[in-house]
């Protein structure tokens, strides 16, 4: 009987909700599976790659403006570090602040769905019951083969 109450306790949780949840707003699908403490992980992610896309895009707009400073002729076109870097230099530092800032979207993008997902399996993972007799043993193996005396390894024993 005791076990019917804690079934029902924990199949509340619709895992599909949670992932929406977590698409409409990060970490609300955590919040909803009563696992709070990931939030943090969630925000601080998403801060991290929004610094570095911030950070990227003002030094490829530094860049770029400085290169087309030096091929325009135009004295009027900003250019913050005059001088310092031939014109071929700033368009390849240009080239590689764009290509970074794109990949470091491109890398949020797959947090963001890496969120979405981990939610949702999570929501999955809280309708089954664990059972305390399932080990899992990692151990030193040592093989002999034919065509060398010994080899050494790790093997990984799971018992349940």
């Amino acid at each position: 009987m005791d076990s019917d109450i804690y079934f029902n306790e924990i199949s509340k949780i619709d895992p599909m909700k949670s992932a929406m949840l977590s698409a409409i707003l990060p970490g609300l699908g955590q919040i909803y599976n009563k696992e709070a403490f990931k939030v943090p992980f969630v925000y601080a992610g998403f801060m991290g790659f929004a610094h570095f896309i911030n950070e990227n895009n003002k030094l490829y707009h530094t860049f770029r403006n400085a290169y087309l400073a030096t091929t325009d002729n135009r004295s009027d076109t900003d250019n913050k570090i005059q001088g310092q870097f031939s014109s071929s230099a700033l368009k390849q530092e240009a080239d590689n602040l764009k290509r970074d800032r794109d990949y470091l979207v491109l890398l949020m993008t797959m947090f963001y769905l890496t969120n979405i997902a981990e939610a949702y399996i999570s929501g999955h993972l809280r309708e089954f019951k664990i059972n305390d007799s399932i080990l899992a043993q990692l151990q030193p193996s040592f093989q002999s083969t034919s065509l060398s005396s010994h080899v050494i390894g790790i093997s990984l024993k799971i018992h349940f």
